[in-house]
């Protein structure tokens, strides 16, 4: 094929620059989204890697802290009782983590005191921060890109595009396609470039799969590959020419601002460009694509407008499984309420027991504890529609049950220094926050909320008129919220068998 370098220049250009100010500013606005989550054609990293590097250069604590975290986890019982986890090997996990999560550091140390008593969560939530980022970066980074890349090979024919467009592809029939194939492209390159020479051959020789399966997100990883190859025989070192001709966009890269302004949206519309050069000369590609206007455009100097395969992704409702709860907001209400009182004559009764002591278990004034109002209440409201399914509400309630005992926990401990419950003694719990035990008592307590209680509190309050519910649900709230009002000026609920600071 004849490769036209002015053509390829004078497009790009024309693409990025001079289709009006909003084709720009849109651009822009695109690269700067993708320059956020360090998908963008720029050396500029990411905002969490921005964050990180900041916080390392700034902090003067964070050493300190490290410190802390390194005490803790050579005295942990899996570094002293297991051969192969030794001591060195558990200091270095520190090290890494402390390089790849040191914002997660940084937010916990806010309560230093918290830091201190919790160091193994604090090294469990890097654990996790890092882990969700890998895969972010592995998969979601590499698979969003096919989104930049669909907006920008429209953006050569439009003159203006929707920001929308950046989720053409991701229909539902396609989005695990779209994933499975750029998984495996990204693989292949990775593994490759351990070769060094390799590595570089097969980035341009799979230089077009992100292009290929933008226009058509239902292409096969194979058959990608297999275009990819075919279109850049013979082309490899004049692609390779053609961004080094732009040399100078890659100093601007280096300038935050001008990179934003003019690198980014320059070299996402010349990597358009070049496919296009490519994709336009030949025809027997055309049945494999799902944009064939685009072939319409060979040997045309003037842009047109395509009529796209792909349509604006359809942002629908997901189908209801079950009805939404029959429960009306009063019902809901009398439940929260009833769910609260069930709570404390369980908390004061179990103290009266083995205790031998009366005392207000709750951590507001009131004879109500919060967390069981809203467990229950949240339990019902999610889960009686699949009532017929008793195994799916037993397990639910226990994953639901779970979530809102360790975020309470975890917010009394963090936002106040304080502790209502510890079940570091009980078998299988997590940081003393949750247990076994207690999370098959309230999968067992869900169940009777759905069955049992919610139905015949339901039945009760018919009794009455809609007014009276109305009435009786004010005052209830009203009492609440000054409870609460009261505990936010002169502290929660704190003495002997209560809980509190510590």
């Amino acid at each position: 094929m004849q490769w036209n370098y002015k053509k390829i220049r004078e497009n790009s250009w024309a693409s990025a620059f001079y289709k009006g100010g909003k084709s720009w500013l849109m651009l822009v606005a695109v690269g700067f989204l993708f320059s956020f989550v360090g998908a963008a054609y720029s050396s500029q990293t990411n905002f969490i890697d921005t964050l990180d590097n900041y916080i390392w250069e700034n902090d003067s604590l964070l050493s300190d802290n490290i410190e802390i975290l390194k005490e803790y986890i050579v005295q942990t019982p899996l570094v002293k009782n297991i051969p192969f986890i030794t001591s060195d090997l558990a200091l270095s996990l520190i090290d890494f983590l402390s390089e790849s999560a040191t914002w997660v550091i940084w937010l916990f140390a806010a309560n230093l005191a918290y830091f201190e008593r919790n160091p193994g969560e604090v090294i469990v939530n890097m654990l996790i921060a890092v882990s969700v980022t890998a895969v972010i970066n592995f998969f979601l980074k590499n698979v969003i890109v096919i989104g930049r890349n669909r907006y920008v090979m429209e953006n050569r024919f439009a003159k203006e595009i929707s920001f929308r467009r950046l989720l053409a592809p991701f229909h539902i029939k396609t989005l695990w396609n779209v994933i499975k194939v750029m998984f495996w492209h990204n693989l292949t390159i990775t593994l490759w470039s351990l070769t060094i020479l390799g590595g570089v051959y097969k980035h341009y020789q799979y230089y077009f799969v992100p292009y290929i399966l933008a226009e058509n997100p239902s292409i096969s990883w194979k058959e990608a590959k297999r275009l990819s190859c075919s279109m850049t025989r013979g082309c490899k070192w004049k692609i390779f020419l053609t961004q080094i001709s732009y040399w100078y966009m890659w100093l601007l890269e280096l300038i935050p601002l001008l990179g934003l302004l003019f690198a980014i949206p320059l070299s996402m519309q010349l990597d358009a460009e070049l496919y296009f050069a490519v994709r336009e000369c030949d025809f027997a590609f055309e049945p494999c694509f799902s944009g064939r206007a685009y072939t319409e455009l060979k040997d045309q100097e003037t842009i047109c407008i395509p009529t796209y395969a792909l349509k604006d992704l359809s942002l629908s409702r997901p189908k209801r499984v079950g009805r939404i709860s029959d429960y009306r907001v009063t019902d809901f209400i009398f439940m929260f309420f009833t769910f609260c009182l069930i709570g404390w004559l369980w908390e004061c009764g179990q103290h009266i027991v083995f205790d031998h002591e009366l005392v207000n278990r709750g951590t507001m004034y009131g004879p109500w504890i919060p967390i069981y109002g809203f467990g229950g209440t949240i339990i019902v409201f999610l889960l009686d529609r699949f009532k017929k399914n008793k195994v799916r509400v037993f397990i639910s309630a226990i994953a639901l049950c779970a979530a809102l005992e360790y975020a309470t926990s975890f917010i009394l401990d963090f936002m106040f220094n304080s502790s209502y419950w510890d079940y570091k003694s009980e078998f299988l719990n997590i940081n003393g926050r949750i247990c076994f035990a207690g999370l098959l008592a309230f999968g067992i307590g869900g169940m009777a909320a759905i069955y049992i209680v919610a139905p015949a509190i339901s039945n009760f309050i018919e009794r009455f008129s809609k007014r009276s519910q109305i009435i009786v649900s004010v005052v209830l709230c009203a009492a609440f919220f000054a409870d609460f009002i009261f505990c936010m000026i002169f502290g929660f609920n704190a003495g002997t068998g209560v809980g509190g600071k510590l």
